[in-house]
């Protein structure tokens, strides 16, 4: 029992001298965070507030008492900080914030101390290094005209200026904004730039404007800028120079106000640039190979500038008659700085007329399409000179430029009938080879068939006479042909314009018919002597409808013969009996019709102007020559062509040319008794000549009174 007791109270003693021993342990501390280590407000706009905090840390589980904070002053002095209201303690284990204020007054570097004292038995005062600098913002205005944007005006840097590329008092269209000059305005100070105020003054600022209006302020932040650009257009006819300027506020202290000089002139309005070109020719159908093509960079090139006396394209550009031919205005169709521009509005508001200022003499005036666009086409059909007109307008002033373009078939012997005035007239032009006409007989080989006779006796199948009806006929008639010369159809007549008389737009409106040959000296008769080709015109029909005409009769006398005077009280008209059939001369009643008067034109050698025109044009009165009646074929010409001995006999390499001798003509070159005949026959009630043969199974037309 003893021993029990005694060994608790071992046991109680034990214990007891040990929290004794614990006695001697010390209490938790005050323990003072502050943070950051140092506090830099970098630069600072002058006259602005910028706030920090100062963060205190009690990192125990006891509060910590700060008992005092302050500022001490460095180099200078505390100014410029200030400090929030101080806490009085920091309750264990959490943080409170006191806030810093820099506010510069200069541009200067401010430096000073954050002192704290507290509690805390290890660090009872802590130091944290404040640094500011006030600045201010830098302000730079920098006119600038971009030469790579196409800019035309001219800057300065130093004085500040612009001054604008001189303009005209009405521009169609406005300068695109990328091409105008302008101003750069850019912070390079180290804190934010307030522009206040971006406007024009002066005693001119009506004519200059912003491209671009935009509301001020603008804040920019260090290296950032705006570039306006600026127009400049003239207010009055009558003022010649302008002067305003662009005025630039900020809050940059040294440079509050900048200025930019502008200056401006009023420039006349500019005439337009133009120049045109024959850039296409497209054969009528049914010709095949194309279009001939003069739209090339190449063929530009020399037609930029025009010549003062126009362009000339008679020899640089082929033109036949019936072909197509395209013009244009635009050397280059997407850059519109090319010509045809303009210096105000480019190609902007331009306006464009073409014209014919001249056709050949006698020719009708062929039909432009589209000739108030850039391009232009038209159809000539008569051999001759065409000179066309281009006038560009800006809508102030214009410009004209004028080119001549000649029409013809360049071939040695070219012959061209027109009867102009007389639509629905069928006029049929006739050459026919000197093989082929009979001496003595004024209409010999006039619609030879194709079984003509050959020099040697025999027969061949080559026509003499090419005209319309014979080449239609020729289709049916297998080894038809119009071989004329030798071998190859080089040598060979063509027909290239065949009208009929139709009334419409194109080359049926123009009443036009064209033969041409080369080498006509290839005929077997012009071998060692001059040989005669035949021009003739067959009046082929007649469409009109003319109501109102006059009666008249036809007595068959002298003077009062189908197709003659007669009775008719007007100049230009002719009696035509109503039928004509065969073997009667055509007498009886008839009608008076206006006589459609034929012009023949005949070339030689390529040559443009004609070698002779039947009737003269020349003469006073007028030579009225005219074809009186339906079915009757009027002798023309004779063609004497040189003997083929003689091609290239001239000194100077040439050929002699051929001699035209006009059938009824006095010596003064008119015609005062024309040889007339009649092929074929007119039906009674209708104007339309009538075959009266069958030759070789089809109709043709024969000799009759």
């Amino acid at each position: 029992m003893r021993a029990g007791w005694v060994t608790s109270f071992a046991v109680v003693l034990v214990v007891t001298g040990g929290c004794r021993c614990q006695s001697g342990v010390q209490a938790a501390r005050p323990s003072l965070a502050v943070a950051p280590s140092s506090l830099d407000f970098g630069q600072v706009l002058r006259g602005e507030r910028q706030a920090r905090t100062i963060t205190f840390e009690a990192r125990t589980q006891v509060p910590v008492r700060l008992t005092a904070v302050s500022l001490e002053g460095g180099a200078t002095g505390t100014e410029g900080f200030t400090l929030g209201a101080k806490p009085p303690s920091v309750e264990a284990l959490s943080k409170v914030t006191m806030p810093v204020t820099f506010e510069p007054s200069a541009l200067k570097l401010y430096q000073a101390t954050l002192v704290i004292e507290s509690d805390d038995p290890e660090k009872p005062v802590q130091r944290v290094p404040l640094l500011g600098e006030g600045a201010r913002p830098v302000i730079s205005v920098t006119p600038v005209c971009e030469v790579a944007q196409q800019c035309r005006g001219q800057v300065t840097a130093s004085p500040r200026a612009i001054d604008f590329a001189a303009e005209p008092l009405v521009r169609p269209a406005p300068i695109p904004a990328s091409q105008l000059p302008g101003v750069v305005i850019s912070n390079d100070g180290p804190v934010p730039l307030e522009v206040t105020k971006v406007a024009i003054e002066g005693a001119d600022a009506a004519a200059f404007s912003l491209a671009q209006v935009e509301a001020t302020p603008w804040a920019l932040m260090p290296s950032e800028g705006r570039s306006p650009q600026l127009r400049f257009r003239p207010t009055s006819a009558s003022q010649a120079t302008y002067r305003a300027q662009l005025v630039v506020e900020s809050n940059d202290p040294d440079n509050g106000r900048v200025t930019v000089e502008l200056r401006g002139a009023l420039l006349p309005n500019q005439a337009p640039q133009v120049c045109f070109n024959l850039v296409r020719a497209t054969p009528p159908p049914p010709e095949t190979g194309g279009f001939r093509d003069y739209n090339g960079a190449a063929q530009w090139a020399p037609l930029l500038q025009p010549p003062a006396a126009g362009y000339d394209f008679t020899g640089s550009r082929d033109v036949r008659p019936g072909d197509t031919i395209q013009f244009s205005a635009w050397s280059d169709a997407v850059d519109a700085t090319r010509c045809t521009t303009d210096a105000e509005s480019v190609r902007t508001g331009l306006t464009y007329q073409w014209r014919l200022a001249s056709v050949p003499l006698g020719a009708r005036p062929p039909t432009l399409a589209t000739p108030t666009a850039p391009t232009m086409s038209f159809r000539p059909v008569a051999s001759g000179d065409y000179v066309v007109e281009l006038t560009v307008s800006d809508g102030q002033v214009s410009t004209t430029v004028t080119g001549r373009v000649r029409c013809a078939v360049k071939q040695d012997l070219v012959v061209q009938l027109e009867w102009n005035g007389f639509e629905r007239v069928d006029l049929d032009l006739h050459l026919v080879r000197p093989s082929a006409r009979m001496p003595g007989e004024r209409f010999g080989g006039v619609f030879q068939f194709f079984d003509a006779v050959r020099g040697d006796g025999g027969i061949s199948q080559t026509s003499g006479d090419l005209n319309g009806y014979a080449v239609r006929q020729r289709q049916a008639l297998p080894g038809a042909n119009f071989d004329w010369g030798g071998p190859g159809e080089a040598d060979d007549p063509r027909l290239a314009l065949d009208n009929t008389g139709m009334v419409g737009s194109g080359a049926e409106a123009e009443l036009v018919e064209l033969a041409s040959l080369d080498q006509p000296e290839n005929d077997e008769r012009c071998a060692t002597t001059s040989c005669s080709y035949g021009v003739f015109v067959h009046y082929f029909g007649d469409a009109r409808a003319i109501a109102t005409a006059p009666a008249c009769t036809v007595t068959g006398q002298a003077g009062c013969r189908d197709g003659e005077r007669c009775a008719c009280s007007m100049p230009e008209a002719r009696c035509v009996a109503e039928a004509a059939p065969l073997g009667d001369a055509g007498v009886g009643s008839g009608k008076c019709y206006p006589a459609p008067r034929p012009v023949v034109r005949i070339f030689a050698r390529g040559e443009a102007s004609p070698a002779a025109v039947i009737p003269l044009e020349t003469l006073l009165p007028p030579d009225l020559l005219a074809i009186g009646a339906p079915c009757q074929m009027l002798e023309v010409a004779e063609i004497r062509w040189p003997a083929r001995t003689l091609k290239g006999s001239l000194p100077d390499g040439g050929s002699p040319p051929p001699v035209v001798i006009v059938a009824g003509a006095d010596d003064g070159g008119r015609v005062v008794s024309p040889q007339v005949g009649r092929f074929g026959v007119r039906p009674s009630g209708g104007l339309q000549c009538s075959a009266d043969l069958s030759v070789g199974g089809g109709p043709w037309y024969g000799q009759n009174p």
